[in-house]
């Protein structure tokens, strides 16, 4: 690539010094011609040479560069003119004294190191010394004095020729350079280009996939929207016949519709718990529903917690002192701070804690544990149960989400409780946390603020943030 473009400077150089030195020939040939026409035929038929070779010569010559015959070309016209050099020489040689044609020659060697090659400078220099001789030996003859006098102009067309030289290395290294940068410039543009390209086909695929997500998303809400629906409406429908089922079985049970015997009241008794434990499944899906669609309520008030947690306590009693081995503990604060909540959905959490403690515990105890610091109120559900690895934690607070598939299909539950649970304290402005290892049991942790009552902007704060929720 380096040499073609060289290659391509030196054609661009040939075809501008071409006319210059055809319009310098003629004028050589035109001067020499007004000067000896008193000499007859014999003294300007050299001069009508020179003018009507060299510019059919230059015009060819051009030709030949602009086909892309760039050496052929420039060697073409050197040789003509250095030849048409060496004719005016014969003629001027006992004449001019000085004569100025020997330094000349001195053109033929820049033009030569400038369109063909460095050192075709001194190729050309050879060839001129011996058009020189030639030119002069046809003039007259060769003597010591003569060739004295032509070592002054041949001395001086080497040093032009050694000149020219080390200039045209220097302009080739120049060019080089440049041709170098130039590719570096053009590569660098291909591969800003090739990544221009890149960069948009990445982001059509971007939008390509953000469209795909968009919809996605949008059918992802859809179907979420249809199911709490759906849920929402089943959970109303069914909640209705239930209590009738329950209400009706407890009156029997009470003898409403007469006595009953042993059997029909065992009958009835497990009637009345499958509908309880209905009703408590239908209660997590219509929350649940809710809280997807943003219809959860919440309705705060100033209360401490000692009475919310003797009903959970008393709630959750019956689940767990039926298993044999199994025992329920309190341990509660000397103080009962305040705080701002909804009492009925605390209390829900915290059965819903319970609950999940006692059908996983099997022997040992469950701890409902409540302490406080300065910002917030702690209850703890501690139980002793199968515990839960590490890296189970998150699931199961997720949605119908149950670690152990053979231990739940044991245990009769939606997989609600936990994520009601925690969207509830959320709710709060709380957070819920679970401690657990495998085989070693479980501890939930409640956080829920504090309330001052000597602080004014505390209070209409969480309820502006629950108004808003809700």
């Amino acid at each position: 690539m380096n040499q073609e473009y060289s290659d391509e400077l030196r054609s661009d150089t040939i075809i501008f010094i071409i006319p210059l030195m055809v319009l310098l020939a003629t004028i050589i040939g035109i001067v020499g011609l007004v000067g000896n026409l008193s000499g007859g035929f014999a003294q300007v038929w050299v001069w009508l040479a020179i003018i009507a070779i060299s510019l059919p010569t230059g015009r060819y010559s051009w030709r030949l560069i602009k086909q892309g015959s760039e050496k052929p070309g420039s060697m073409l016209f050197l040789s003509v003119h250095m030849g048409l050099m060496t004719m005016a020489l014969t003629r001027t040689w006992g004449i001019l004294n000085p004569n100025p044609l020997p330094y000349f020659f001195a053109i033929f060697i820049i033009v030569a190191s400038m369109t063909l090659s460095p050192i075709a400078g001194f190729k050309n220099w050879f060839a001129c010394v011996a058009l020189l001789i030639l030119g002069v030996y046809l003039a007259g003859g060769l003597t010591w004095p003569v060739l004295l006098r032509l070592s002054l102009p041949i001395g001086f067309n080497l040093l032009v020729a050694a000149a020219m030289y080390f200039s045209a290395m220097e302009w080739q290294y120049a060019v080089e350079s440049v041709s170098f940068l130039h590719i570096r410039a053009q590569q660098r543009r291909d591969e800003l280009f090739a990544i221009k390209e890149e960069i948009s086909s990445t982001n059509n695929r971007l939008v390509f996939l953000n469209q795909q997500l968009d919809q996605a998303r949008q059918q992802a809400i859809n179907e979420r929207d249809l199911r709490t629906r759906f849920m929402n409406n089943v959970s109303h429908e069914l909640r209705t016949p239930m209590n009738a089922i329950v209400n009706f079985a407890h009156i029997l049970i009470q003898g409403g519709a007469g006595s009953v015997n042993s059997g029909q009241q065992d009958y009835l008794e497990r009637i009345e718990k499958s509908g309880w434990h209905l009703l408590d499944m239908l209660n997590d899906l219509l929350d649940m529903a809710q809280i997807e669609s943003g219809e959860f309520k919440l309705y705060l008030e100033v209360t401490d917690l000692h009475t919310v947690c003797e009903e959970a306590a008393i709630a959750a009693q019956g689940l767990i002192l039926e298993k044999e081995g199994l025992e329920f503990r309190t341990e509660y604060a000397d103080e009962w701070p305040q705080v701002y909540v909804d009492r009925i959905r605390i209390k829900q959490a915290l059965i819903n804690l319970l609950g999940n403690a006692a059908k996983y515990t099997e022997v040992g105890h469950v701890t409902l544990r409540v302490h406080f610091d300065d910002t917030a109120v702690y209850v703890q559900v501690i139980d002793t149960g199968i515990g839960i690895a590490p890296e189970h934690h998150d699931i199961v607070f997720q949605e119908f989400k149950q670690v152990d598939e053979t231990a739940a299909r044991k245990r009769i539950g939606t997989g609600l409780g936990l994520p009601i649970t925690r969207h509830l304290i959320e709710r709060h402005d709380g957070t819920i946390s679970l401690e657990s290892q495998p085989g070693k049991g479980a501890v939930f942790t409640i956080q829920i603020p504090r309330y001052f009552p000597d602080d004014n902007a505390q209070e209409p704060q969480i309820a502006e943030a629950a108004a808003s929720q809700a």
